[in-house]
């Protein structure tokens, strides 16, 4: 499969990929189906030892978690991400038959950067499988969909996914500590990257298609001479798949949780006011309809603002070129608007926590918290200042008050800032918090909407 032809985009949902020849077995990815259930229970029970500990932590036991209600509600949320194209969920099948997954996750669809993660079954482990599979999705979506960068962070006790990253040319570009609740407990996890062009210096053997004789017609396959054969009692007979009353009651409770999400958002909480260490006049607040003046003229004399994200990273606010004053006043009412409606539920709104940094009365700077984009359990830290009123001391004080506040509070266990390359100002008041660098995130879109190398810093 040549990774320069152009393709049409095809639906996330009806996606097949391959079969495809690796070695000396066919490699194909497909969606999920219902009657996977009993392949996919039968694995991950078996494999306990070799899936759990690199796995998210969860109150349920290990085969709890693989029953048929799970499978179900695994089918359908799926299929709805993929329908609504925010991720491509894959079925690996090695000479036909169900032997693990693989997931692409859109997390940045401004900066096309997507998350991939995958597993297999261990009697086919070591033979490049796994790497076959993420390189049939990777190329296909650096080609279709235009995909900028593709992350993948893994465990840094789990050498096997490590060698598959840096077999696929994936580089390594930060470490990022107590990142995951995995395995019972937080582990650090390294973030590697992929871009085209570092699939192109890989130089990897191309994807051939397989001979169409040698695909089976019949699926499954009633011989296995390249995958060993199951050893569970009752295998080898039909693939019972899923109950209809079971997915019935799947779909109905998953439509409850996502009701319950969705309203969890929406939640008011109360109002913030942090006083600032040893500096009486400077607080740290939540923002009121009193600051709408002030809000506005920020908005004007920096290059960057948005209603829902940090500054800058869906729309300018007077900055494009062409745009007339009525069209900047309009934006920046409705900004405004939205801005203080979503202050009103704090950290669990869609656009995160805003406070202002309130110096003698005036808004000086601001601390935006929100859900980091990056693949790590985080709160994202935004924050500025106007230099002519904070002096660095000052900003790293009122910094300070806003991570004592967000772990003891608001629950938070990891914060993350994403800061330009060369923002050296910014970059020592983070360190002065607390905050540790993790690493290089290159051709990164961060928070302020700029697409340039970013130092990751991080908090725990």
């Amino acid at each position: 499969m040549s990774r320069t032809t152009t393709e049409a985009p095809t639906p996330m949902s009806s996606l097949t990929f391959g079969p495809i020849r690796h070695g000396d077995s066919l490699v194909r990815l497909r969606p999920p189906r219902l009657s996977d259930f009993d392949r996919w229970r039968e694995i991950r029970l078996r494999d306990r030892a070799w899936i759990e500990p690199h796995w998210g932590t969860s109150p349920l036991s290990w085969e709890q978690r693989h029953t048929a209600r799970i499978w179900a509600r695994e089918c359908l949320v799926a299929w709805a991400d993929m329908r609504a194209g925010r991720r491509f969920v894959g079925v690996i099948e090695v000479d036909g038959r169900f032997a693990g997954q693989v997931e692409y996750a859109i997390i940045d669809a401004d900066s096309a950067t997507a998350e991939a993660s995958a597993w297999i079954d261990a009697r086919a482990a070591r033979r490049g499988l796994i790497g076959c599979s993420l390189l049939l999705l990777c190329d296909y979506m650096f080609r279709v969909h235009g995909v900028a960068r593709v992350l993948a962070p893994v465990s840094t006790d789990n050498d096997p996914a490590l060698r598959c990253l840096r077999g696929l040319g994936f580089r390594h570009e930060a470490t990022m500590v107590r990142a995951y609740d995995a395995g019972g407990a937080r582990k650090d996890h390294t973030l590697w990257a992929l871009t085209p062009a570092d699939l192109a210096a890989a130089q990897l053997p191309p994807l051939v298609p397989a001979d169409p004789a040698d695909v089976p017609i019949v699926e499954p396959r009633t011989s296995w001479p390249t995958y060993p054969p199951s050893t569970t009692p009752g295998a080898g007979s039909a693939n019972r798949g899923v109950p209809h009353g079971v997915v019935a009651l799947a779909a109905l409770r998953w439509s409850v949780w996502s009701v319950r999400e969705t309203l969890r958002h929406y939640h008011p909480a109360a109002p913030v006011s942090l006083i600032v260490r040893d500096r009486p006049n400077t607080v740290v607040r939540t923002l009121t309809r009193m600051d709408r003046a002030q809000w506005s003229r920020v908005g004007r004399t920096r290059v960057t603002t948005t209603s829902s994200f940090p500054r800058s990273r869906q729309e300018g606010l007077g900055t494009e070129e062409g745009s007339s004053a009525g069209q900047v006043r309009s934006k920046s009412r409705a900004q405004w608007y939205r801005t203080l409606w979503h202050t009103r539920f704090g950290l669990r709104s869609p656009s995160g926590l805003r406070l202002v940094l309130d110096v003698n009365g005036a808004y000086a700077g601001e601390f935006h918290l929100y859900d980091s984009p990056l693949p790590c359990q985080a709160t994202g830290l935004y924050t500025w200042v106007d230099p002519l009123r904070v002096e660095p001391e000052l900003w790293a004080a009122a910094l300070r008050s806003v991570v004592e506040h967000a772990f003891a509070k608001l629950g938070v266990q990891r914060m993350t800032a994403e800061i330009p390359v060369g923002d050296t100002v910014t970059a020592a008041v983070v360190a002065a918090a607390g905050f540790a660098h993790e690493g290089l995130l290159r051709a990164h879109r961060g928070p302020s909407g700029r697409c340039a190398e970013h130092d990751l810093w991080g908090l725990t």
